[in-house]
């Protein structure tokens, strides 16, 4: 196959480039890291592909990113595992796959500094041209690799079948240690076609069982594994997420919401805490536009469960009747700001209130199409005639906090053991 062939010499000579000396820059963010290397080993790829391949698409990590696999494409990824690398750790990798009338037809890995480089087209899987096949064990004696986000929620979970596990930090690596029988299931937890498309058509063609599915790419020894690998590892799709919509000033954002964050986000629940502007910048209209942003893309949506604290909940409630928005459900937290006309409060330079004030016809559309949790106690504002309005006035469900004293001077509240219990219920 000309393909293969293709694909084997071009990336031989980009092995080369690998050799000389590099740059190291932050890329999105100052967790994740790119080089001078991975932007010309890609472009060096690209230029062969777009002169032989003329008609193809790229679909790559650096110069690419939006494309989406098409039905004759290359994917490339220049460096995979580009930390490693950076820091002279071995376990990194040069990948392609090829694309060819809707099929993947052939792919390599090669990893360098290990001098392993691994192909397959559609007469097997290969390793330094010798063949290759995954080896099979009992469940017990697994070894597997997880790569991606928050994957130590799902190795605690795999802990009942094997505690045997290997994070290398690319998943080519992962991927083409299992299609040589070292390890005997891999899984990519994200959904970057460059990342896991080479060493799954490596893996399925060394004798691997794979699938590929939003959130779960991944490959195992046979059937029986992968079945557990997705039950235990695979990002659940079509969940509630979570969304902490605090006061103005910030507060929340350092106390409960975070406490939220950590318990929920532990169990592979999304908990967004969006920024709003503090102070003078406090207005609904900023509020409206920001939360509207995640309205559109999607993730506030009608499984959502909304969190609003002190004067976020006016501003809810006046976003949910502009935008015509039923969350799943919407919990209050001392919603009392709803109805006082001015706030009396002084770490606010503005007031905001003039703002966020709460309509009838608010209240009545939360009331006829929201279901609405309430959480208050009388111990920091000493009484509870706003909560008793407002439990009436939507139909909310009447949580009440009894000897609660987890507030301190500064209107902060540290933990709320029974929102966590009542989210947990919802979900």
């Amino acid at each position: 196959m000309k393909e293969i062939e293709f694909i084997k010499n071009i990336v031989k000579e980009a092995n080369e480039i690998s050799n000389q000396q590099f740059k190291i820059y932050e890329k999105d963010g100052e967790y994740d890291l790119v080089t001078n290397l991975d932007l010309d080993i890609e472009k060096f790829l690209i230029d062969k592909i777009k002169k032989e391949y003329p008609d193809f698409d790229i679909v790559s990590e650096e110069y690419n990113t939006n494309n989406q696999i098409t039905s004759n494409c290359f994917i490339i990824d220049p460096i995979d595992g580009t930390i490693n690398f950076a820091n002279n750790l071995p376990l990194w990798g040069i990948q392609i796959a090829c694309v060819k009338n809707g099929t993947t037809i052939a792919s390599v890995i090669s990893l360098p500094r290990l001098n392993e480089f691994y192909y397959a087209d559609d007469t097997g899987a290969y390793l330094n041209d010798k063949p290759i096949k995954v080896q099979e064990v009992d469940i017990k004696k697994t070894l597997y690799a997880i790569d991606g986000n928050n994957n130590l929620p799902c190795m605690q979970r795999m802990r009942k079948y094997s505690s045997n596990r290997r994070n290398f930090g690319g998943v080519c690596v992962s991927m083409a240690f299992l299609a040589s029988g070292r390890i005997h299931g891999a899984v990519f937890r994200s959904d970057k076609p460059w990342d896991y498309e080479p060493g799954l058509f490596l893996c399925k063609m060394a004798g691997a069982v794979i699938k590929s599915i939003s959130g779960f790419h991944a490959a195992a020894m046979n059937k029986e594994y992968l079945d557990i690998l997705e039950h235990e590892t695979a990002k659940k799709m079509g969940v509630s997420n979570i969304f902490i919509l605090h006061s103005l000033n910030g507060d929340t954002l350092r106390t409960w919401g975070i406490d939220v964050k950590e318990n929920f986000g532990a169990k592979e629940i999304d908990v967004y805490m969006p920024e709003f502007p503090i102070r003078e910048e406090s207005t609904y209209e900023e509020f409206s536009n920001r939360l509207s942003v995640y309205l559109e893309n999607g993730k506030l949506n009608e499984k959502s469960i909304v969190i609003c604290h002190s004067i976020g909940n006016p501003y809810f409630i006046r976003f949910c009747y502009e935008k015509k928005y039923t969350p799943k459900n919407y919990i209050a937290v001392a919603p009392r700001c709803i109805y006082e006309a001015k706030l009396d409060r002084t770490d606010y330079i503005v007031d905001v209130m003039k703002q966020a004030i709460v309509k009838p016809e608010y209240l009545e559309y939360i009331k006829k199409n929201v279901t609405a949790f309430c959480l208050y106690s009388d111990e920091s504002i000493g009484n509870t005639e706003e909560f008793t309005n407002f439990i009436n006035d939507t139909n909310a469900k009447d949580i009440y906090l009894e000897y609660y004293d987890h507030f301190d001077g500064y209107h902060r509240i540290y933990k709320i053991p029974e929102l966590n219990d009542l989210i947990d219920k919802l979900l």
